[in-house]
């Protein structure tokens, strides 16, 4: 006979408080199932969440990335050597990303460069600071203002500074 259906057990004795023990053991079981299950909710609702802001972390990379490929250490294929290549590749520090350098301060360095190379493309009149700017704009080396006024170059700096 089920203990279930039974009123007494096989010695004659009363089971209804087995019964009611059973079943609030029964209830604490489904509400731990139901504990679990929001548990799971909540867990898979963070994933999503974590999911979320990664996407939109490698979205904003890759927005900066585009902006200013230097930053990320990636420098375009040339062909040819150019002046202000060389003049990076020679005086200058693009590792840290976040550098911001003086605009004024890299043109300087770059004419005393040019002058002290001799090469006819490197001829001071032939690099206004204007056209500096561009090459380092097409370079990856975005431009900015700061608090005072000054246009600086993200991404680059002068080796030996810090």
């Amino acid at each position: 006979m089920s203990v279930a259906l039974a009123p007494h057990d096989a010695a004659g004795g009363n089971v209804s408080s087995e019964l009611t023990r059973l079943g609030l053991l029964a209830e604490e079981v489904k509400e731990a199932q139901e504990n679990r299950r929001r548990a799971g909710d909540g867990l898979l609702a963070a994933q999503e969440r974590l999911r979320n802001a990664t996407a939109q972390v490698e979205a904003a990379e890759a927005r900066f990335r585009e902006a200013c490929p230097v930053a990320f250490g990636i420098m375009p294929n040339r062909a040819n050597t150019h002046p202000v290549e060389d003049w990076i590749a020679q005086r200058c520090d693009v590792s840290d990303r976040l550098a911001a350098t003086r605009s004024t301060h890299l043109y300087r360095d770059f004419i005393e460069w040019a002058v002290a190379t001799g090469l006819p493309q490197c001829e001071p009149a032939r690099w206004p600071q204007t056209r500096f700017g561009r090459e380092l704009t097409d370079r990856g080396f975005a431009s900015r203002k700061n608090g005072g006024g000054y246009t600086l170059r993200v991404g680059i700096r002068l080796r030996g500074e810090a």
